[in-house]
């Protein structure tokens, strides 16, 4: 069975409240590889071809961060810049053509949390939340990947999240990430 790749960006995860009942969640999952790259590489020192050899083994990859200031934390950015690098993820054919390797066919998700209400996001001279993270999910359009259905969490820092709100998230990630 191929295995689901979750790669989990967060600069605080002790003072959250999402993300780190997510954590608890997915990463006792049978088919997840689910990974902290904060703790991981604290020091921003990715291990390439480590990253790349999961890669290889997994059918879906799942990006899951809280947005700061409309984006992703430099941890996931530096990921991305370092691990899908040329020669691995893409080349350019002799014909001159942009070619998809290492993540075509590949499922990729979102899993975003937001202290912001959903409303934020809405109406004139706003942008929403896929438009604000547009790199991410453009870069892996072009390394082949086919677009999952987006978690999108509001309101995690002014919301007063119950228990129950809470419960309501974690099944609807469960949902819609361990979707087979």
């Amino acid at each position: 069975m191929k295995k689901i790749l979750v790669l989990l960006a967060h600069d605080d995860l002790e003072k959250s409240l999402v993300n780190k009942r997510i954590k608890e969640e997915l990463s006792c999952e049978e088919n997840v590889l689910y990974k902290d790259l904060n703790e991981l590489y604290p020091d921003f020192n990715i291990d390439v071809k480590k990253e790349q050899e999961d890669l290889k083994n997994i059918s879906k990859i799942v990006f899951q961060f809280p947005m700061y200031w409309y984006s992703a934390p430099a941890l996931l950015k530096r990921w991305v810049d370092t691990v899908l690098e040329y020669g691995f993820s893409f080349i350019i054919n002799e014909k001159g053509e942009f070619e998809a390797l290492a993540l075509k066919d590949k499922e990729f998700q979102t899993l975003i949390s937001m202290g912001a209400k959903e409303e934020s996001f809405y109406g004139e001279d706003r942008l929403s939340v896929k438009e604000c993270l547009n790199s991410y999910f453009y870069t892996m359009k072009m390394l082949g990947t086919k677009e999952k259905e987006s978690v999108f969490i509001y309101g995690s820092e002014y919301d007063d999240i119950t228990e129950e709100k809470l419960q309501k998230h974690l099944q609807e990630v469960k949902e819609k990430v361990l979707k087979k």
